[in-house]
């Protein structure tokens, strides 16, 4: 689960976040939204302490501090808005989050891949491309479906739908809630897409 009270952000002078607060319990999906550069994506990276905040974290009853930062970063699995790794294929892009040391329990399955990407509605043959031959939304969606792949109790997600068309995106909304029911997992997406709004079971607006 993931608890966050009275949280606040400075960025310099400027106040990026102020007093947030935002629970989300196994089983449940969770939308943060808002105008752009009003601190959805640096709430994410508060969580998992990319950046500095005042407040209250805790992933999974434990809180977050310099002490045990790294600790909790092992409970979650976060996909960014840019994905950028340094891989040529499609295939050794999938298998780089499992060579990291927090991931090393989790062996790599072509076959579990291939059920978190009929959720998501991808191709198996996507696995034979080159990194350069996918759309920016296909491989948003790979790599939620890696993330699933993963079984941490939290997943963040930032901005999943950006790149993606109406029907991709119910996918990738039909896919969270699966997590959520079926895996129960607790599911926060940093999103302004309508679809993300209206389909989690909680929503904070920034």
């Amino acid at each position: 689960m993931l608890q966050i009270e009275n949280l606040s952000l400075k960025y310099g002078d400027q106040q990026i976040l102020k007093n947030v607060s935002l629970t989300v319990m196994p089983g449940e999906t969770a939308c943060v939204c808002g105008e752009s550069g009003c601190g959805k994506s640096s709430l994410l990276k508060a969580v998992l302490g990319f950046v500095d905040a005042d407040g209250y974290i805790a992933v999974c009853g434990e809180v977050l501090s310099p002490l045990t930062v790294y600790s909790i970063r092992k409970n979650i699995a976060y996909v960014p808005q840019e994905l950028a790794l340094p891989a040529e294929t499609v295939a050794e892009m999938v298998r780089m989050p499992f060579e990291l040391k927090a991931n090393k329990h989790v062996p790599y399955s072509y076959d579990l891949l291939m059920e978190e990407w009929k959720w998501l509605g991808l191709e198996p043959g996507l696995l034979n491309k080159y990194t350069n031959e996918i759309s920016g939304g296909q491989r948003q969606r790979i790599m939620l479906g890696v993330s699933g792949m993963l079984r941490k109790p939290l997943l963040l997600a930032d901005e999943p739908t950006s790149a993606l068309d109406g029907d991709s995106a119910h996918h990738v909304l039909d896919y969270f809630r699966m997590l959520a029911d079926k895996r129960g997992m607790a599911v926060a997406v940093v999103s302004h897409a309508r679809e993300l709004v209206d389909g989690c079971d909680k929503v904070l607006r920034l």
